[in-house]
């Protein structure tokens, strides 16, 4: 189940920039009647009770079902945070979702957020979702470890030779803006778009498949477009043109397989549907089912 319908996904030809290619995945499953990814509609706040580190509050007032992508950054409240599994919140209902810290330096300010249109890194997603697994394992519980979080932070920003008041990711992430190299290739891709009927990517750098993002409906993709895009982009080890990367299609689809044959550990939707997860020497990859068992979201990284 789940994370093992990645491989029904269809590959398409890449598109090759600096050094990056991204492969089109495109799957032809079903999602719930009417549920959509979560936007602006959707409330989220600290709890009524009291700010928690790794809790938030959300809100769905509308009647339909929306989706929360795991790695999600929401920005504001008494730190900005990121989501640590990919939830389904209920039409109507106001629940509790596991988050990360990604802010350790602040802990002021008002109870609301926002989404920032970012997704946090891949070093930061990998580390998170290893402690997730363990943590529903040996305790029941979707937190994260934040001090390894923190510590993947620490090193984006000192790797970038940055500085940052509250320690925040954001400003890690944002740096690409100032890169006149970056931003470009940021627009180039923001500009070139999903293709019709595209729900996912596979990434690679130079001739490392990296990772993949897969939802079930292509306006799930258009909506997680400019996250999506900066994070491959922020995460690029390579910065140099490469046209003639050795991974094809082939490699690709051998890469999906493999991730469907990880064994992993199964939990109980934080809102709706059932969780996949993996984590071993190779891959980290997570997976959401709705209560029919099919694909509303996935991601994989691979160890590279």
């Amino acid at each position: 189940m789940s994370i093992k319908l990645v491989k029904e996904a269809k590959v398409g030809q890449p598109i090759h920039r600096n050094g990056i290619s991204i492969f089109p995945l495109v799957y032809g499953g079903k999602r719930p009647n009417g549920a959509a990814i979560a936007d602006e509609s959707l409330q989220v706040s600290e709890l009524d009770t009291g700010a928690s580190v790794p809790e938030l509050q959300v809100h769905n007032p509308g009647s339909t079902d929306l989706l929360i992508p795991a790695g999600r950054v929401l920005e504001g409240g008494r730190q900005t945070r990121t989501v640590n599994v990919s939830i389904l919140v209920p039409a109507g209902a106001t629940i509790i979702i596991p988050v990360s810290c990604v802010e350790a330096g602040r802990w002021s300010g008002g109870s609301t957020f926002r989404d920032s249109k970012r997704m946090a890194s891949r070093s930061m997603r990998m580390s998170k979702g290893r402690s997730v697994k363990t943590n529903i394992e040996n305790y029941g519980t979707k937190n994260s470890n934040q001090g390894e979080v923190w510590n993947a932070i620490s090193e984006e920003l000192t790797t970038r030779h940055l500085t940052s008041d509250s320690s925040l990711f954001l400003d890690a992430a944002g740096s690409i803006e100032n890169d006149q190299e970056l931003s470009d290739l940021v627009s180039n891709l923001l500009g070139t778009g999903p293709a019709e009927g595209q729900t996912g990517v596979v990434v690679a750098y130079g001739d490392k498949i990296a990772g993949l993002e897969l939802f079930t409906n292509p306006d799930d993709l258009r909506a997680s477009w400019e996250a999506l895009v900066n994070s491959i982009v922020f995460d690029s080890p390579v910065q140099e043109s490469d046209e003639s990367s050795v991974i094809d299609v082939v490699a690709i689809e051998a890469f999906l397989a493999d991730i469907a044959n990880q064994e992993g550990t199964v939990a109980k939707g934080t809102g709706l549907g059932s969780e996949f997860h993996v984590a071993n020497e190779r891959y980290v990859a997570h997976a959401l089912v709705d209560d029919s068992g099919s694909l509303l979201h996935a991601y994989a990284f691979a160890a590279i």
